[in-house]
C-alpha cells in the first residue's frame, strides 16, 4: 500500500512543480536553517509522508532528468521526465521510529563524524545542527556554502546535473577546520540516495564485492546487525595491525578472507520504476568505503553510500614493548583531496545491473582509464612455479619445482594434444626462489637452468606465438634474505609494518616504500630489457595501498597511489605489462587483468552473485581467472568462466605438490601438470569455441532466471544460456540440460 501511495504522490508533485519551472532561478538565498526548517526536514514522528509540494523546489532540468532540491537539508530527488519515476536522496515516508539523530542522518545532503579528543563518533549534519548556509543557484544545480559555528568548520557542496545524472562534490580547497577542539573525522555526501523503507520498492543494492553481488530490497525482517562496509582498494595496513581471522592451532589459515574493492562503485535499483543509479567515486577513492545497509541494520530503510576519511585516531604505543602501554593519537593533518561522486542515473530496460555495468565501461572508456586491447584472441593460462625455499642444518635448501626444460616439455606436449593458445607468468625463477624479494635485477635462478636458458625459453615462446611474463612482487622484502633496514613502511605510529604468513621458512614480510618499490621495479625492468624481451607480471603494489611514515614524514594513500601509478604508467610506456588483480586506478597500464574473483565473498546479506566487473571488462581488456586447481567444484566454476568470458588459469608443476609441504607454498596442494593435463586441453578446446562466437563484442545484458538459469546477451547478438540447476531447463524456447550451457547466435 505504502508503494502505490508513494508513486500517486511522487506523479502529483510532479505535475504540479512542472508549472513553478520558469520562476526557479529566483529562489531566495537561505543563509541558515533555523528550527522551522528542521522540523520541515524531519517531517512527523508517527509514520507520515512528506509533502514534497512543500519541501522541494525544481531548481534545474535537462532533456532527461529534472533536479529538485529541499534548500533546509540539501536534500534531492531525481526525476525521469520520461516515465515521472523519481529517487530520492531522503525518504518520502517517515515511520516515526528514529531519533533526532538518525532522522537527521536519512535527511541530510551531508553527513560528518566529528574527532573530539578521543572520541570520533558524534554527528554533525545540516538538519538537527545549526549551520550558516548560503545557495547560489546556476543553470545546471547549486553551490551551497555550509558553516558549522559551534564547531568552527565549514566546507562547500556542489552539485551539477548532467545529462548522465548528477555530480555532487565538496572541492578540498572549500574544507576549513578553524577551531583546535573539534575536527572533521569523515564525510558523507548524500548517504541516502536511493533510499528505500523495507520493502517499498522491488530491486536491490549493487555492492561492489568480488566481482559483484545484490542485496535484495525486500523486508529483512531484522535478521542482519550489520551491513557491508569496505574500504575502497584495500584496509590502510598503516593503521592496522597484521592478522588471520581464523587459524588452526594459532597458526595455520584455513578460511580464506573475503574480497577486497577493486572499482569504486556501488548502485541501487528501483525495478518496479525502472529507475536505478551506478555511483563512481571519482575523487577521494583511495581514503574512503563503500557503505551498504539493507533494511534492519539500525534502520528499516535500505541505504548505501561512500564514506570518505579525513582524519582516523590512532594507537601510538609509549615504547617499542607494546605491553608497557599506549595513548590514542589523531593524525596531526587531514587527507587533501576533492571529494567527488557521480551518480549515473539509469532508466526503462537500462536500469538494472547490467545498465550499470555498461555505464561504469561507458565512463571508463571516455575518461581514458581503459582502453580496447588489440590483442584479445582467446587464450588458456598455464603459470609455473621454479623454485621454492625449505628449512635445512643452516639456512635453507631449494626445492626445485618446474625448470626450463620442464616448460619446454609441457609446451611441446600441450602444443602436441592441439593448445597452442597460450599464456605464462613464471614464478621463482629469480635466484633464491620466489620468496627471494625484492627482485633488483634479472637473474635466474641456476637450479631452473640459469638466466641464458630463461632468455632463451622467453625468445622461443614468443616465436611460437606463447604470452610470456616473469613474475615480480614489487611490495615486498623478505626480512631473512636481505637487509630490511631501510626503505621500509612504518606505520602512522612509527612502528615498521610486519605481514605475519603463518608459514613455516619465512614467517614474515615487510613493505618497500612507494618509491623504493618504484625504483628497483625500473631497475629489473632495465637488464630485462637489455636482453631484447619485455613481459612482465607485476604483483603487490597492484592491490595494495597504505598510509606510513618514513624519515619523519608522513605519507597518505593518495600519496602512495600516485607513486604507484606513475611507477607503472613509466613501465607501460615500454614494456608489456600485465597486473595481478589490479584496483581500478591503474588499469590504464594494464595488457591483461589477472585472478578476476568469479565470486563475491558470501556475506549473510548477499542475495545474489553477479559477474559485474567481467561485464565490465569482457571485449576490452584479456581477463584471467583464479586458478582453477583451488576450486572444490570445477564443474560450477567452468560454468563461471563461459558466464563471465572469462579465461581460465592454472598453476603448474612438474614435480609433485607434496614437495612443497615444508615451504612457503604449502597451500599449493594440487599443482602436478599430468594432473590436470586433460583439464587444459578440454577447457581449451571448449572456451575457445564459446570466445570465437564472442570475438570483438562486449556484454551488455545480463539475466537471473528462475531455476538457477542466467542469460548472457553480447553485443553482436549472441546469447549464451548457462544452467546451474540438477535438472535440464528451457528458457525462451533454449533447452540446456543440467550444469550446460549452449550458445545462440542470431
Amino acid at each position: 500500500m505504502a508503494t502505490k501511495i508513494k508513486k500517486i504522490l511522487c506523479v502529483l508533485f510532479v505535475m504540479l512543480l512542472g508549472f513553478v519551472a520558469p520562476f526557479t532561478h529566483n529562489i531566495p538565498v537561505t543563509q541558515a536553517a533555523g528550527e522551522e526548517e528542521k522540523k520541515e526536514a524531519e517531517t512527523g514522528d508517527t509514520g507520515v509522508w512528506n509533502d514534497w509540494n512543500e519541501t522541494h523546489r525544481l531548481t534545474a532540468e535537462n532533456d532527461k532528468f529534472r533536479l529538485y532540491v529541499n534548500e533546509a537539508s540539501l536534500a534531492l530527488v531525481i526525476e525521469d521526465k520520461k516515465t515521472g519515476a523519481c529517487m530520492e536522496s531522503s525518504p518520502s515516508y517517515n515511520d516515526g521510529k528514529n531519533n533526532k539523530t538518525w532522522s537527521a542522518y536519512l535527511n541530510s545532503a551531508l553527513v560528518l563524524t566529528i574527532i573530539r579528543g578521543n572520541d570520533d563518533t558524534k554527528q554533525a549534519d545540516l538538519v538537527k545542527d545549526q549551520v550558516n548556509k548560503k545557495v547560489t543557484y546556476t543553470k545546471d544545480g547549486f553551490s551551497a556554502d555550509i558553516y558549522w559555528p559551534k564547531y568552527k568548520f565549514g566546507m562547500t557542496l556542489k552539485v551539477q546535473l548532467t545529462e548522465k545524472g548528477i555530480t555532487a562534490y565538496v572541492p578540498d580547497e572549500s574544507i576549513t577546520e578553524d577551531g583546535d577542539e573539534y575536527k572533521i573525522g569523515t564525510v558523507c555526501i548524500y548517504p541516502c540516495m536511493g533510499v528505500s523503507y523495507l520493502d517499498d520498492n522491488e530491486g536491490y543494492i549493487f555492492i561492489p564485492d568480488g566481482n559483484g553481488a545484490l542485496i535484495y530490497l525486500n523486508d529483512k525482517e531484522g535478521r542482519f546487525n550489520t551491513g557491508f562496509t569496505s574500504m575502497i582498494y584495500g584496509e590502510d595496513v598503516g593503521f592496522t595491525e597484521s592478522s588471520a581471522s581464523n587459524l588452526l592451532w594459532n597458526r595455520y589459515q584455513m578460511i580464506t578472507g573475503a574480497n577486497q574493492i577493486i572499482a569504486p562503485v556501488w548502485g541501487i535499483a528501483h525495478t518496479d520504476d525502472k529507475m536505478a543509479y551506478l555511483a563512481v567515486v571519482e575523487e577521494g577513492a583511495e581514503r574512503a568505503s563503500i557503505e551498504a545497509c539493507p533494511n534492519g541494520v539500525t534502520l528499516d530503510y535500505n541505504r548505501a553510500y561512500a564514506k570518505f576519511i579525513l582524519r582516523k585516531l590512532y594507537t601510538q604505543p609509549t615504547s617499542n614493548n607494546t605491553s608497557s602501554g599506549s595513548f590514542h593519537m589523531m593524525e596531526a593533518d587531514r587527507s587533501h583531496s576533492d571529494l567527488k561522486i557521480q551518480f549515473f542515473f539509469l532508466t526503462g530496460e537500462e536500469a538494472n545491473y547490467a545498465g550499470m555495468a555498461n555505464a561504469y565501461r561507458e565512463y571508463l572508456l571516455d575518461a581514458g582509464i581503459l582502453e580496447i586491447q588489440g590483442n584479445m584472441e582467446y587464450r588458456t593460462r598455464v603459470d609455473f612455479l621454479g623454485t621454492e625455499r625449505e628449512d635445512f642444518i643452516i639456512g635453507t635448501k631449494a626445492v626445485v619445482m618446474t625448470t626450463v626444460d620442464d616448460i619446454y616439455e609441457i609446451y611441446k606436449d600441450l602444443q602436441t594434444a592441439g593448445v597452442t593458445d597460450l599464456f605464462t607468468v613464471y614464478k621463482g625463477w629469480q635466484k633464491g626462489g620466489l620468496w627471494n624479494v625484492p627482485i633488483t635485477k634479472y637473474k635466474a635462478d641456476s637450479k631452473i637452468g640459469g638466466t641464458k636458458k630463461l632468455t632463451q625459453l622467453i625468445q622461443d615462446a614468443k616465436v611460437d606465438g606463447i604470452e610470456f611474463y616473469l613474475y615480480n612482487d614489487a611490495l615486498r622484502i623478505n626480512p631473512d634474505e636481505q637487509n630490511a633496514t631501510f626503505n621500509v613502511v612504518k606505520k602512522v605510529n612509527k612502528k615498521r609494518y610486519e605481514e605475519y604468513t603463518y608459514k613455516d621458512v619465512y614467517e614474515k614480510m615487510i613493505y618497500l616504500t612507494p618509491a623504493r618499490s618504484g625504483s628497483l621495479l625500473n631497475k629489473f625492468a632495465d637488464s630485462y630489457l637489455k636482453k631484447g624481451i619485455d613481459g612482465v607480471c607485476v604483483a603487490g603494489i597492484t592491490d595494495t595501498m597504505f598510509s606510513y611514515s618514513y624519515g619523519g614524514n608522513f605519507y597518505s594513500r593518495y600519496d602512495c597511489a600516485d607513486s604507484y601509478a606513475k611507477t607503472l604508467a613509466e613501465l607501460d610506456g615500454k614494456m608489456s605489462l600485465v597486473l595481478e588483480q589490479p584496483s581500478a586506478y591503474l588499469w590504464s597500464d594494464m595488457d591483461a587483468f589477472l585472478d578476476m574473483p568469479m565470486y563475491a565473498s558470501d556475506f549473510i546479506y548477499e542475495d545474489e552473485n553477479v559477474p559485474f566487473l567481467s561485464m565490465v571488462l569482457k571485449g576490452i581488456v584479456p581477463v584471467y581467472s583464479e586458478y582453477v586447481n583451488f576450486e572444490a567444484n570445477k564443474d560450477e566454476f567452468f560454468l563461471k568462466l563461459v558466464e563471465t568470458g572469462t579465461y581460465p588459469s592454472f598453476y603448474l608443476t612438474k614435480e609433485s605438490s607434496a614437495d612443497l609441504i615444508y615451504t612457503n607454498s604449502s597451500d599449493v596442494y594440487s599443482s602436478q601438470y599430468d594432473v590436470y593435463k586433460n583439464e587444459i586441453i578440454e577447457y581449451t578446446e571448449k572456451l575457445k569455441e564459446v570466445n570465437q562466437a564472442v570475438a570483438g563484442a562486449v556484454i551488455t545484458g545480463h539475466e537471473i532466471m528462475n531455476n538457477d538459469v542466467r542469460v548472457v546477451t553480447y553485443s553482436n547478438g549472441v546469447e549464451i544460456f548457462l544452467n546451474y540447476s540438477t535438472g535440464e531447463q528451457t528458457v525462451d524456447g533454449v533447452r540446456v540440460e543440467s550444469m550446460s550451457y549452449k550458445v545462440v547466435s542470431e
